[in-house]
């Protein structure tokens, strides 16, 4: 009882310190407002309430991105800044993790390895970026990318340390499967099944972003969620819903008919079914029967599909990427070392391109060098070195049959592959995502510094 009564008045103490000292702090500089008052009690009741149970928060990350921007800041009177659910429940996490790591002295009980000392370092180098930011709204929109992923990565690698977590965080990768390829469906029946949904892709959103980003991110999830299926024994009942999760993703990316989401998921599922080799059989049945399907079910699709292929060198999206890619080598003659900084590529393209709203680059290497230069180049090369070694890690540690390392191992390929010709890693949602995901399968393997 005496026990009982010291970690009360513990608790106690160090809440009255959470919610007393911003609050004192701020009635000082007199910037006391509601949403910060409702910020600071949110925070204490997750301190209080969540601290032991910060996995569950992860759980709702992904799922809270097909909600799309949902919280809306004014800055200035012309600048209001648009936020994500996932965004507040990463922040939240990662506050509330570090707040119980100081306050409970559980320093020993942090973990880092080599790929989160590098997200760090490249999230410094991004925030440094802004001693050469021309315009900062657009700082702000690329550092947060940057910043979040680092804590996507750094929360699933501390948190995720379990296979139960492992398997509620794959349910919901499931979850999140179908209700965003529902999205894409219903996009695709209100647009009355007309080919301007492949033709003019560019133009059409559901929540989570542009219909591209979507295919990505689905293509994205495929691999995962085909490896899940596999690795999960065939008495779970949860086995079928992964499945369908999987083939809702699947049937979504090829609807939407992006050639470099399909080519990109076609490597990542061959690369397991060279893994898997008593499963090869199924893998060809199964894309005979879709192929079938697509081309009696989907003809119109199949056909446009087909077109796009043919195409591929000498369509509009082709010679604009060709122009983008030109000016981008300009940029990196004329700042070789340490580039224009993180979101700067964007006013620089708008006024050589005359954009009225400017994308990144659909070429992630292009891109960090742009941004950082030969610094950001070196950054870029320690991190895909890291990446590699993290998926041998992971597959000597869970085995080379585990499915799981395959469709690890498949994930980085498909996105490696689909960075190359898209905008990927630079989207919110999709870095959010692949991070998330990387951390989680980093946390089974046993490289720890």
């Amino acid at each position: 009882m005496e026990k009982y009564q010291k970690n009360r008045e513990k608790i106690l103490k160090r809440l009255i310190i959470l919610l007393a000292g911003p609050l004192f702090l701020l009635l000082t500089l007199d910037k006391v407002s509601f949403s910060i008052i409702f910020a600071i009690l949110l925070l204490a009741f997750a301190y209080l309430f969540l601290r032991k149970k910060l996995w569950l928060v992860l759980l709702c990350v992904i799922p809270g991105l097909v909600f799309g921007k949902m919280i809306f800041i004014s800055i200035t009177s012309g600048w209001v800044y648009e936020a994500r659910l996932s965004e507040l429940l990463l922040l939240l996490a990662f506050v509330v993790f570090v707040l119980d790591i100081i306050l409970n002295d559980k320093f020993i009980s942090l973990k880092i390895d080599k790929l989160g000392l590098i997200l760090g370092v490249y999230s410094l180098i991004a925030l440094a970026s802004i001693l050469v930011a021309v315009d900062f709204r657009l700082f702000v929109f690329g550092l947060k990318a940057v910043v979040y992923a680092f804590l996507a990565y750094f929360l699933a690698y501390n948190l995720f340390d379990k296979q139960r977590k492992v398997y509620w965080f794959l349910y919901s990768i499931t979850a999140t499967s179908f209700v965003l390829s529902v999205q894409v469906f219903w996009k695709f029946y209100r647009m009355g099944f007309s080919s301007d949904f492949f033709f003019n892709r560019g133009s059409i959103e559901i929540p989570i972003g542009p219909i591209a980003t979507s295919a990505a991110i689905l293509g994205l999830l495929a691999p995962v969620l085909l490896a899940f299926y596999f690795e999960l024994p065939n008495a779970n009942p949860a086995k079928p819903l992964v499945f369908a999760g999987f083939f809702a993703a699947f049937l979504a990316v090829f609807l939407t008919l992006g050639k470099g989401a399909i080519l990109s998921l076609l490597i990542g599922l061959i690369y397991i079914f060279h893994r898997h080799k008593n499963k090869r059989l199924a893998f060809v049945l199964f894309f005979v029967w879709f192929l079938a399907l697509a081309y009696f079910g989907f003809n119109s699709y199949f056909t446009g599909l087909l077109k796009r292929m043919q195409t591929v060198f000498v369509d509009v999206n082709t010679d604009f990427r060709i122009s983008e890619y030109r000016i981008g080598w300009d940029l990196i003659r004329n700042h070789p070392w340490f580039g224009v900084g993180i979101g700067q590529q964007i006013h620089y393209y708008q006024e050589v391109l005359d954009q009225e709203q400017g994308n990144y680059v659909n070429n992630f290497i292009l891109q960090m060098i742009i941004d950082f230069g030969v610094v950001g180049f070196g950054v870029l090369l320690a991190m895909i070195v890291a990446l590699v070694k993290k998926a041998k890690t992971v597959t000597m540690s869970l085995g080379r049959d585990s499915s799981l390392a395959a469709g690890f191992t498949a994930m980085l390929l498909l996105a490696f592959s689909n960075g190359l010709v898209e905008v990927t890693f630079y989207a919110l949602p999709y870095a959010i995502i692949f991070w998330l995901i990387v951390g989680m399968f980093a946390r089974q393997g046993k490289e720890m510094i």
